[in-house]
């Protein structure tokens, strides 16, 4: 009776915690982060877990590079009780709950006091900080789980095969769960297991168990290291701002917690010294600590070492919700008074609910823009929010607007985040943001910013909606190749010349010296009628015209075609301006410097190469002259074709596109979605080679003058999801039945015994 009311406790204390949560107007307005996994459960529930969705930028491989587990949980959790808000907290209740438990099994079986750490476990503010402050919803879960790891790592001493199954399950739930306290709880746990771990019979359960976890855990870890490449793992040394915003501010050690947390360890240390408690977790919560300050420290030079330099400096502190409590534990074993057990839990449950903020409604002046713009007919277009609420509020909108948004939360694997923050930095200081809102086909910007080149349509509270028109199959009438600059017009920019070949309507910018490969690309492309501007950089050599360096001045500049007088001034604080030149007999100058052509044109076959020194690129946007951007503007308008393309959007699905498409001509043509290498196309049934536009992240593929486009997301690790479904049920229901049979010798043992 004593051990069901004891885990009745526990399993109240849990609720209790999440019952704000549990009982959140819906939509709620989480914070930081909430909304943005808040989403994803949401999404779960109404769509299953596709491989790519449409949600959220421009397409997203949906739980690709975040531990699906919590998410899973919430999703089924909140299509019982109704609610993606109640699926959530459910979840964190139902973790917390568990990792309690298992902290209690683990201090049971290692003969230690097994009641007063859980309590303390639970009431430890930090996790409430995590769920409700920082909404960090599956880094909340992986706190609460940390003690099962710990356990799970304690069962790999057992000669018994259900503990190891249950040891594999155990690490297996971790792990899916939030990847980066893996190794911070590895390297915990082996430190406090160190004697029962160096074992031969727990080192060869380790293997056993490994090899269990590799497959249990496979459909989601193959893919992430495989597609590693398209996420952004920060180096927390390199990035200031970033490092000092992921560090533990040390004015959390002046609050009230802080204090205590300060104080407990002075009172640890002192019992270390006395081996009262274990002087491995003393000092494993004191290098947590200090290992959390980051920015903060002194050492900072740590952080550029492996690990340290990956793992964001506060989640060290992650650990200290485990090892304080087996601390307080350890050390209050001895007291006999309940009156000193009292006087350790009352601060911790007041400091606890202490961390439980009101939750407020979402924003209603964006559900009020929900409203009128949700019926706007057509599937091919997003909204895209730039407000002062935060990014993980907007990227609920989907959830709202039933409309997909350029938003979204943790930019890790977007394939067009390059793209976006560069559209973002132009949204917030200024400059042309048309082309990048046109091709991620925007149709809706909701700002409380003034912007051009949209129209107004709708103002509720502060914020402003525009509209513009919008195109999600757009033709593509200029690649930039070579070195790249953020031009303020419309244009691709691509790594492979093989997409070149058969376009002779487009105009292609090349920046910096081609290498041998691509000069001989470039030569037939123009040779068959197409149009290149080369402008180089430094001295070089293309298609036999040598670049030289000179000195360039303004008095010098001669032409008969363009106003040289607008040109801004060659000069470098106050220096000559050295820059590309050209001396070729066989170049008609369009723009003279002295004796040399500053631009100027060559007729190659059916093609023209036209010539552009004096970095002049580089010159027009470091003086930001609108006139020398509009002479290359006109050397491009000289073979820009209008090509107009018409289509009819037939589907728009996660992970599917079908359109009928026609155009004036064989055409390149920018479609509106992320590019990911799965992505296959397929052109009137027959396969179509999909190229990636590195300014934009799009797809681009070459389109004859008709036909009947069909893009499908074939993810080649979708098959990993069932082998692990079967290795999860095997291991599961042998588990059951084990554990079952072994409880009903335990109950028929003790009704024998009763009758003796």
């Amino acid at each position: 009776m004593k051990r069901k009311l004891y885990y009745l406790t526990l399993a109240t204390i849990s609720v209790i915690e999440y019952i704000p949560l549990y009982l959140a107007p819906s939509p709620p307005a989480l914070q930081i982060n909430g909304n943005g996994h808040l989403f994803k459960v949401h999404k779960l529930m109404t769509s299953g877990w596709k491989p790519w969705i449409e949600d959220w930028y421009a397409g997203y491989p949906f739980l690709r590079f975040y531990p699906p587990l919590s998410y899973l949980t919430a999703g089924v959790l909140g299509k019982v009780l109704g609610s993606d808000t109640k699926g959530y907290a459910a979840t964190l209740m139902l973790t917390s709950f568990l990792g309690a438990l298992a902290l209690h099994h683990y201090l049971k079986s290692t003969g230690r006091e097994p009641c007063i750490s859980p309590l303390i476990f639970l009431l430890f503010p930090w996790h409430l900080t995590v769920s409700y402050i920082e909404g960090n919803f599956p880094r909340a879960n992986a706190i609460h789980l940390a003690p099962l790891f710990l356990l799970s790592l304690y069962w790999l001493r057992e000669k018994r095969e259900r503990y190891l199954i249950a040891s594999a399950l155990g690490i297996s739930i971790v792990a899916l769960t939030h990847y980066s306290i893996l190794p911070l709880l590895i390297i915990t746990g082996i430190l406090i297991l160190w004697d029962d771990l160096r074992t031969m019979t727990a080192l060869g359960n380790g293997i056993k168990v490994l090899g269990a976890v590799i497959g249990l855990t496979s459909f989601w870890y193959v893919p992430f290291l495989f597609d590693k490449k398209w996420v952004e793992f920060w180096n927390i040394s390199e990035n200031k701002a970033l490092f000092k915003s992921f560090s533990l501010n040390p004015t959390l050690l002046k609050s009230p917690f802080g204090i205590l947390l300060i104080l407990l360890l002075l009172i640890f240390a002192i019992f270390a010294i006395k081996n009262l408690v274990d002087r491995k977790k003393v000092i494993l919560a004191g290098l947590y600590l200090y290992l959390s300050l980051g920015f903060y420290s002194p050492t900072t030079w740590l952080y550029s070492f492996p690990l340290l330099s990956i793992v964001p400096p506060y989640r060290w502190f992650d650990l200290e919700a485990l090892i304080i409590p087996l601390l307080i534990g350890e050390s209050l074993k001895r007291v006999q008074r309940k009156s000193m057990v009292a006087l350790v839990i009352i601060p911790f449950t007041v400091l606890a609910f202490m961390n439980v903020p009101k939750i407020n409604p979402y924003p209603q002046d964006l559900i009020k823009i929900c409203e009128n713009i949700k019926e706007e007919p057509g599937d091919d277009w997003r909204i895209f929010v730039l407000t002062d609420v935060g990014e993980a509020i907007n990227s609920y909108l989907p959830a709202i607007c039933k409309k997909p948004t350029l938003n979204g939360w943790y930019h890790e694997g977007s394939p067009t985040k390059a793209g976006e923050r560069r559209m973002i930095y132009i949204l917030t200081y200024g400059g042309n943001l048309t082309p990048y809102l046109k091709a991620y086909a925007v149709r809706f910007l909701i700002t409380p910013k003034e912007i051009n080149g949209y129209e107004m349509v709708l103002r509720i509270g502060k914020y402003k909606v525009y509209k513009g028109d919008t195109s999600f199959f757009q033709p593509v009438s200029v690649i930039v190749m070579g070195k790249y600059y953020e031009l303020p017009f419309d244009f691709v920019y691509i790594k492979d010349t093989k997409i070149i070949s058969g376009q002779p309507n487009v105009v292609v910018l090349y920046i910096g010296q081609p290498s041998k490969e691509e000069e001989s690309m470039l030569w037939k492309f123009i040779k068959n009628g197409g149009t290149v501007i080369w402008v180089p950089e430094t001295k070089g050599e293309f298609l036999g015209i040598k670049a030289e360096i000179r000195a360039i001045s303004n008095d010098e500049l001669r032409s008969s075609l363009f106003n040289v007088s607008r040109f801004s001034p060659f000069s470098y604080n106050h220096r000559s301006w050295y820059a590309p030149v050209f001396s070729s007999n066989i170049v008609r100058p369009l723009i003279s410097v002295g004796n040399y052509t500053l631009i100027g044109e060559v007729r190659i076959g059916n093609g023209t190469l036209y010539l552009a020194g004096g970095n002049l690129i580089f010159h027009a946007l470091s003086y930001k002259s609108s006139y020398e951007i509009s002479i290359i503007r006109a050397l491009i308008g000289n073979m820009d074709k209008s090509t107009i393309v018409n289509y009819k959007l037939l589907e728009r699905s996660d992970g599917r596109l079908v359109a009928e498409i026609n155009s004036t001509e064989r055409t390149l043509i920018r479609v509106s979605e992320a590019y990911y290498p799965y992505w296959k196309g397929y052109i009137n049934g027959r396969e179509v080679r999909l190229f990636r536009d590195y300014r934009t992240g799009l797809m681009i593929f070459t389109f004859p003058r008709n036909g009947t486009l069909v893009i499908e997301f074939k993810d080649p690790f979708l098959p990993l999801r069932r082998y692990s479904l079967v290795g999860w049920i095997i291991l599961t229901a042998y588990l059951v039945i084990e554990t079952g049979k072994t409880y009903k010798k335990r109950y028929l043992h003790s009704i024998f015994e009763g009758r003796r």
